[in-house]
């Protein structure tokens, strides 16, 4: 299998999107966001988490077996993390000091201190622990990327440490995972054990890898009925509120990867085309820029502007903060990922 599968790269700038459409909740009651399709597009953080996985075992489940190497790993995913993760917590940071009027809370009243600790919560990667605390970030999508890289150190520890018995560990982890997340009565954990749920969804991607390097499959032509099931499965766990039924969607998306992977469809070429490349490319600018981007669009569009709130303008405020967001994600993707990146590569000779 080639260690890079275009149209997974797409469904992931599609789902980058449909992020987006779920945290313009400032108006709960329209219909832009009381849908059970965007309402519940908080899990497909779930499908990043599952297809991170993947592609972390595809590139390195074999490559790690010494110290050195697991040093190395993880040198490069902080680098990949690490700069844009910065950067938007300091954008993010300005904004809610001189924002007064703050869609998301009333910064006037908020001691400095506290946005000295929820910064360190966030830059230290314990945004999905409790360790220091489990509120929510200031830029509250960060708390993934905290699970993210504990994923990434639980991986490169287990690959390191355990090469014999390390796909028996890592289901250990799913089995532990998912006993937790059920004790715990709530799927969704983010701030608190966000770190958990991550684990769980990385920790699938690897099986996902196992097979997908062990059999191959053509499988174009479950790509439309995958996709009726996934909003169908969305559907019934938000009709009937089955919160703990969401543990099914990791396995889910773990189908879809291996249906995607094994496709040459109609879908996939889609996915495959470059539009949805762009979007896959720039997916993790999207993903950390699109908050601070809602916010600014909304306080500039309702409380300066004060247009009326109406469905209209809630529609036309979703397509100019996904528009904004697009267009902001291509400069911070050019400018700090890839240019920082590199020159922590350079100085540090990572």
């Amino acid at each position: 299998m080639k260690n890079r599968v275009e149209q997974l790269d797409g469904l992931r700038g599609i789902f980058s999107i449909l992020v987006i459409a779920h945290h313009h909740n400032a108006f709960k009651e329209s219909a832009f966001y009381n849908n059970f399709f965007v309402i519940n597009s908080s899990l497909f953080v779930d499908f990043f988490f599952v297809l991170s996985g993947f592609v972390i075992a595809m590139n390195y489940v074999d490559r790690i077996k010494t110290p050195g190497d697991f040093v190395s790993f993880m040198k490069r995913r902080f680098i990949r993390l690490f700069p844009l993760l910065l950067y938007t917590e300091i954008a993010f940071l300005i904004a809610n000091i001189l924002g007064e009027n703050s869609a998301l809370k009333n910064t006037g009243e908020m001691p400095i201190s506290y946005y000295l600790y929820t910064v360190l919560d966030t830059l230290t990667f314990m945004g999905s622990t409790p360790v220091f605390g489990n509120w929510m970030s200031i830029n509250y999508p960060a708390w993934s990327i905290s699970a993210e890289m504990i994923s990434y150190l639980v991986f490169g520890l287990i690959v390191l440490l355990l090469p014999a018995r390390k796909y028996a560990a890592f289901l250990l982890l799913i089995l532990v995972s998912g006993l937790f997340i059920i004790s715990r009565g709530e799927y969704l954990l983010a701030y608190d054990y966000g770190f958990v749920r991550g684990i769980l969804c990385f920790s699938l991607g690897i099986f996902t890898h196992l097979l997908l390097s062990k059999k191959s499959f053509q499988l174009s032509f479950l790509e439309i009925p995958f996709l009726v099931f996934l909003v169908t499965a969305m559907y019934a766990v938000h009709h009937w509120d089955l919160n703990l039924w969401k543990l099914v969607f990791p396995v889910i998306f773990s189908i879809g990867i291996i249906i995607f992977a094994s496709s040459t469809g109609v879908v996939t070429q889609l996915l495959s085309s470059k539009p949805f490349q762009y979007l896959g490319k720039i997916s993790y600018s999207i993903y950390l820029n699109h908050a601070l981007v809602l916010i600014i669009v909304n306080v500039v569009l309702f409380r300066l502007l004060k247009s009326p709130v109406s469905e209209w303008m809630i529609g036309i405020s979703l397509i100019i903060s996904v528009s904004l967001t697009i267009l902001y994600s291509n400069f911070t993707y050019e400018f700090i990922e890839k240019r920082s990146g590199k020159f922590l590569r350079e100085k540090l000779g990572w």
